[in-house]
């Protein structure tokens, strides 16, 4: 069966986005959290006013005066805490060399979202693609390696714990009684996109073959080529 393209997509833009948030957050986090050259004193909130932009979001203007060496300044900061209210005191840092820029730590920590968040997108998709490369490793083997048995066909799922666009595959659900134990395995095949059961029904299939490892019979591949149609990506 062919692989679908969407699935690899979908993982694959999860990785890049994360990489490229990963890579903004560390510059951030360079630039925004050195301290090396600020300074911490104490100002006053003079005024809050905000103003709303075209994508939603709300910008805050904040008001901010302060004494640095007895020179009295006032600057506006766009970091904003809901418990914020003018006339209120706050521990802003300034820069040595440009005092009128001005900040405050615990705010800053902020920045740390995007690096975080990058790192589940880019764990999403990595994993993903990981999981994908390592089942065509694992089927290639067992294929070459395993034992091929015939599992009865039993029916067919719908697989509610996986989507894509809200759409959700299915799986080809087989039983095997293995001969000398006399014990009973359920085998699941890959995720197939369309609905396999009309064509199971028109060529009467009424088994799957499945390789299995010699070692482990939980490790297994259900051989879904007989279906023989590009209409099913897994």
């Amino acid at each position: 069966m062919k692989t679908n393209k969407n699935e690899y997509i979908l993982l694959g833009f999860f990785a890049l986005f994360g990489i490229i948030f990963i890579i903004i957050g560390i510059f951030l986090c360079v630039d925004v959290l050195n301290y090396e050259n600020k300074e911490e004193t104490i100002g006053v909130i003079e005024q809050i006013s905000f103003h709303n932009e075209n994508d939603g979001n709300t910008i805050y203007d904040i008001y901010v005066s302060y004494t640095i060496d007895q020179k009295e300044y006032q600057s506006i900061m766009h970091n904003y805490s809901s418990d914020f209210y003018e006339g209120k005191k706050i521990t802003i840092y300034y820069d040595k060399d440009n005092p009128e820029m001005i900040g405050i730590k615990s705010l800053d920590l902020l920045v740390l979202i995007f690096p975080g968040l990058g790192l589940i997108f880019f764990s999403i998709g990595g994993i993903g693609l990981y999981r994908k490369f390592h089942r065509k490793k694992t089927t290639k083997k067992l294929k070459e390696q395993g034992i091929k048995i015939e599992a009865i066909y039993l029916k067919t799922i719908i697989n509610t714990s996986y989507s894509i666009n809200e759409c959700h595959p299915y799986k080809i659900i087989c039983e095997w009684i293995d001969p000398v134990e006399q014990k009973k395995y359920i085998y699941k095949s890959v995720n197939l996109w369309t609905n396999p059961e009309d064509i199971i029904r028109k060529k009467n299939i009424k088994s799957f073959p499945v390789y299995i490892d010699q070692k482990n019979k939980k490790k297994y591949v259900v051989d879904i080529e007989i279906l023989n149609s590009r209409k099913f990506l897994w």
